[in-house]
């Protein structure tokens, strides 16, 4: 049971970040591997950790853990209660470094309506990358009988989702539903990402965003319809809206 939750695991960081595995393990957190979670992150303490936050994938629960002292962040996963893996990761999943997270990033003010910005509040469905288990029976010539297991296989995962996407002047931000950001990903602010490559037409929004170095998705809207879609590893398709629109003008 426990090799088939590695097999889970690894089958579904390959998918999400393109077949590579961007985290590497850390060396000196090895010999946590196998505690108990109660006593793995009272070790994680006692070694300048501190839990900066988490979420859950089917049945891995990942926490994120930052080290002031090496301006690091590691990426813990638990299986049945216990550490199975603990990986380093990019600082932006920690959410603690300000300075290397917020150097280069552009002020963003309170939303506003003034000519110079535009926000759009987008929803919509989408399909990602995903791992399930199959039953099969096998034969097994040595006892002369069949024998139940399990497959791993690849397929994908239909959602909801919303999107929020802030425009001002030549610059914009996109915030992500939890369903379009991956296990692993680098960067991001409290739930938005910068956008890179931003083309405003009168007609046409695109631009795109960088969630992983295997990940960046790209992005495009059209003014008239209020139609986005977001092409990547996962994919969304939506609808946009705001103010008031007829007889033929733009929706925004």
């Amino acid at each position: 049971m426990y090799s088939a939750h590695k097999l889970l695991l690894a089958a579904l960081m390959g998918s999400v970040c393109g077949g590579v595995v961007l985290a590497k393990q850390v060396s000196e957190l090895s010999d946590l591997i196998g505690a108990r979670a109660a006593g793995g992150e009272t070790q994680m303490e006692a070694r300048g950790y501190r839990v900066t936050g988490g979420n859950t994938v089917r049945d891995q629960r990942f926490t994120f853990w930052w080290n002031d002292r090496k301006q690091e962040c590691v990426s813990v996963s638990t299986v049945d209660g216990r550490y199975a893996s603990i990986q380093r990761i990019p600082p932006g999943n920690c959410d603690a470094s300000p300075a290397q997270s917020q150097a280069a990033r552009p002020t963003y003010p309170e939303p506003r309506s003034d000519a110079g910005s535009l926000v759009l509040v987008c929803y919509g469905a989408g399909t990602k990358p995903s791992v399930t288990t199959q039953p099969r029976y096998s034969w097994n010539s040595s006892k002369h009988k069949w024998e139940w297991s399990n497959d791993v296989v690849g397929t994908t995962q239909g959602f909801g989702s919303d999107v929020q996407i802030e425009l001002y002047g030549d610059h914009g931000r996109i915030h992500l539903g939890p369903n379009l950001v991956p296990p692993i990903h680098s960067g991001g602010a409290n739930g938005w990402w910068d956008l890179d490559n931003l083309v405003v037409s009168g007609d046409r929004i695109s631009a795109s965003y960088r969630l992983n170095g295997m990940n960046k998705p790209r992005l495009t809207v059209d003014r008239r319809s209020g139609r986005i879609t977001i092409q990547a590893i996962t994919n969304f398709e939506g609808q946009c809206d705001i103010g008031n629109w007829s007889a033929g003008q733009r929706r925004f």
